[in-house]
């Protein structure tokens, strides 16, 4: 009977433990327009607090790579990034369908001199993805091709504000790139993961994007000869239409 007794005792302890942990581990989601205060403030105080080697992209050498230092000591004359991006509002529709503005700041290093990329199509560029504290969680020194309708919100509203530049290909048929777009894109998590932790990135993390701008293709996803820049988001909520109401985008939908 005591034996009994004993493991009854024993189980109860350990369900009891495990519920204390499951109820520890459930953590509600963070207010969408608190977050992107919140946010708004650490992405300026990185902006107001660090500067790009501006002076390295006066010449018209495309080796040049961006690159961020805090603005101290030696550096302290330097012009801070929070002088140099270009800040807009992108509104974010959330859950309930309310909408909350989000800041997004954009460095344009060198412009580059083809014709911007809409925010739905395909790239071909180079990257590093980095946190606030100037880490990096992602990068592709080889150019790839980006679908921009598969990248987060904050790299696909940012990326219009550069160019491509100039193809060519040498007697050893390798690419040739010159006086392509090169900048940045500083967001808040809300146009990034949001409360999604995503490998190396914490949730509710802002996080920014240095971009080298190569190529850039217009994009008809469905083959309807309508370019899905047309197609994809005329509402501007940031999320893809569907004015049939079929449950497939208009984008991806042939009958639109």
């Amino acid at each position: 009977m005591k034996k009994h007794f004993f493991y009854i005792v024993l189980f109860i302890l350990i369900t009891s433990s495990c519920k204390k942990e499951d109820e520890e581990e459930i953590t509600p989601p963070r207010d969408v327009g608190e977050q992107a205060i919140q946010d708004e403030q650490s992405l300026e105080y990185f902006l107001s607090n660090h500067f790009y080697n501006y002076e390295e992209f006066k010449n018209l050498n495309n080796q040049t790579k961006i690159l961020f230092d805090t603005i101290s000591g030696e550096n302290s004359d330097k012009i801070p990034l929070i002088d140099q991006v270009l800040k807009s509002s992108i509104s974010v529709k959330t859950s309930d369908g309310s909408f909350v503005n989000h800041p997004i700041y954009i460095l344009v290093a060198r412009e580059g001199i083809g014709q911007s990329p809409s925010s739905v199509d395909s790239t071909y560029v180079s990257y590093e993805g980095l946190l606030l504290n100037k880490s990096s969680f992602d990068s592709s020194i080889t150019p790839v091709w980006f679908d921009l309708t598969s990248v987060v919100r904050g790299f696909r509203e940012g990326i219009p504000a550069l160019k491509p530049g100039d193809f060519s290909v040498d007697e050893n048929n390798v690419p040739i790139f010159s006086n392509y777009g090169q900048g940045a894109i500083f967001m808040p998590s809300g146009l990034g993961y949001f409360g999604n932790a995503a490998g190396s990135i914490p949730a509710y993390s802002p996080i920014i994007f240095k971009i080298d701008l190569f190529l850039v293709k217009q994009t008809d996803h469905d083959g309807d000869g309508i370019l899905s820049a047309l197609e994809f988001d005329n509402d501007g909520d940031g999320i893809a239409d569907d004015t049939d109401g079929d449950g497939l985008a208009d984008y991806l939908d042939a009958d639109d």
